[in-house]
C-alpha cells in the first residue's frame, strides 16, 4: 500500500509540475504577442490603444513569479534551476517588469509618447535580463 501511495504522489506531482510549466510557456507566449502587438501600435502612433496591453502585461508579470514551484524544473521546460536558489532577484525582475508596464500604462493614458517608447524598451531590457539569468 505504501509503494502504490509514493507511486500516485510521484505521478500526481509530476502532473502538477507539467500544468505550471505549460501555464509559464503560455503565459510567456501571451507576454511576447502583447509586446510585439505594443511595438506594432507605436510605430502608428496609436498611444491610447497601448492602456489595455500594458495593463495585461502587468497582470501577468504580477501572477508569473507564483509559476516556479521548486519541483517544476524537470521536464519540458527552459527555465534555469538558478531560479530555486536566487528566488528573491527572480522576483525583483518580474516586479521591476511589473511596474514597466504599469508605467508605460500611465504613460498611454497621458498619451506621452516618449515616456511610453521609454518604458516599452525597459520592459524589452527586462526580458532579456531574466533570460539571461535564469533561462536555460
Amino acid at each position: 500500500m505504501d509503494k502504490i501511495l509514493v507511486v500516485l504522489i510521484f505521478f500526481a506531482s509530476n502532473l502538477l509540475a507539467n500544468d505550471v510549466i505549460t501555464q509559464r510557456q503560455d503565459s510567456m507566449q501571451n507576454f511576447n504577442k502583447l509586446m510585439r502587438e505594443a511595438t506594432q501600435l507605436l510605430k502608428s502612433g496609436e498611444v491610447q490603444s497601448l492602456n489595455d496591453i500594458y495593463g495585461e502585461i502587468e497582470i501577468i508579470m504580477n501572477e508569473y513569479p507564483n509559476l516556479f514551484p521548486d519541483e517544476s524544473f524537470k521536464g519540458k521546460t527552459k527555465a534555469s534551476s538558478d531560479i530555486i536558489d536566487n528566488r528573491d532577484a527572480f522576483n525583483q525582475i518580474a516586479s521591476e517588469t511589473e511596474q514597466w508596464a504599469s508605467l508605460a500604462k500611465i504613460a498611454a493614458k497621458n498619451n506621452d509618447i516618449e515616456q511610453v517608447q521609454q518604458h516599452h524598451q525597459s520592459l524589452f531590457s527586462s526580458c532579456k535580463s531574466c533570460h539571461s539569468r535564469f533561462r536555460n
